[in-house]
């Protein structure tokens, strides 16, 4: 039976967000009989279609309505009807620069403060005992990433006090290490690279990308093709991880997770489509930077293997 309450609250930009980063997670928390909620921000409107049984033309005004579905499948895949789920109804922003930042209900347009309200609604409610979302660059720079990591923040902030302050304030890290470790065993197989990275992922030992998450590898590509360096900010290296989560023993949810999201297919289904151990060794842990622990500054040298501090 579940948790009514102390539980663990994940703030998330975009339907698919949920699955990679920490789907292992929540569902080790459901089947641990901890409370896992779900905020997800927006709609996913402007996501790309790669589901090879869509016309993309004909799905694109259904776009919606399919992440949606899309969504509601990778919830019941990890944890089976358990997972809280809450959507705060704005609508997805694009990437940076494109027309769709200017739509005036995308989440980048957003008064952030009513954005906030409605998430500490949510807090109060749930009374989580952790919050896990971005860090402050929303992990790669899409704006509803970095929006979704300031309400997060702002609403943890508006719990310090109260008798439903949360304790724990957590961001993803996607450990750069891991991610070069794997594009080098791919390519020494000779397994294509997502996103054509084959000719920019360096050997090992040479100097080293710095991903986030799987959509911010190939942008990290362009920007090392443009000596670019300030834009190779990506990632955390493995010295800055707090919090791994061992999630072997749920690996069938995750995957589950994953392969609902067919639109989406660019960004998961490479993952899903590698030999069982490489996939596997990509995540079978999830890695958390502890931000905050009631309300002061975490020590980087703190290590921990749950989200709950035990």
């Amino acid at each position: 039976m579940q948790a009514d309450t102390g539980g663990v609250l994940f703030v998330h930009a975009h339907p698919d967000d949920e699955s990679m980063a920490t789907g292992g997670v929540m569902a080790r928390l459901v089947a641990e009989g901890v409370r896992v909620d779900l905020v997800t921000c927006t709609d996913g409107a402007e996501g790309e279609i790669h589901d090879p049984t869509l016309d993309p033309e004909e799905a694109r005004p259904r776009l919606v309505d399919i992440r949606s579905a899309e969504l509601d499948c990778s919830i019941a895949a990890l944890g089976g009807g358990a997972i809280h789920h809450h959507k705060l109804g704005y609508r997805d922003s694009g990437m940076i620069g494109t027309p769709a930042n200017e739509h005036p209900d995308c989440f980048w347009q957003a008064d952030l403060e009513d954005a906030t309200r409605r998430l500490v609604e949510i807090v109060r409610e749930a009374r989580p005992v952790a919050i896990v979302t971005y860090d402050e660059n929303g992990n790669y720079g899409h704006p509803d990433h970095i929006n979704a990591a300031k309400i997060a923040r702002q609403a943890y902030q508006a719990s310090r006090g109260e008798d439903w302050a949360v304790s724990r304030f957590y961001e993803i890290a996607f450990v750069r290490e891991r991610w070069f470790e794997l594009m080098g065993a791919m390519k020494s197989r000779g397994i294509a690279l997502p996103w054509d990275l084959d000719d920019r992922v360096p050997t090992p030992g040479a100097d080293e990308l710095n991903p986030t998450n799987a959509a911010a590898l190939s942008q990290v590509g362009d920007a090392i093709e443009a000596d670019e360096g300030d834009a190779l900010d990506f990632g955390r290296a493995d010295a800055e991880v707090t919090t791994r989560i061992d999630v072997s023993a749920y690996l069938a949810q995750k995957r589950g997770s994953m392969d609902c999201h067919k639109t989406q297919r660019q960004d998961l289904g490479w993952l899903l489509d590698l030999p069982e151990d490489l996939a596997d060794g990509a995540i079978d842990t999830e890695s958390f930077v502890l931000r905050w622990l009631d309300g002061s500054d975490v020590d980087a040298t703190h290590r921990e293997t749950s989200l709950l501090g035990d």
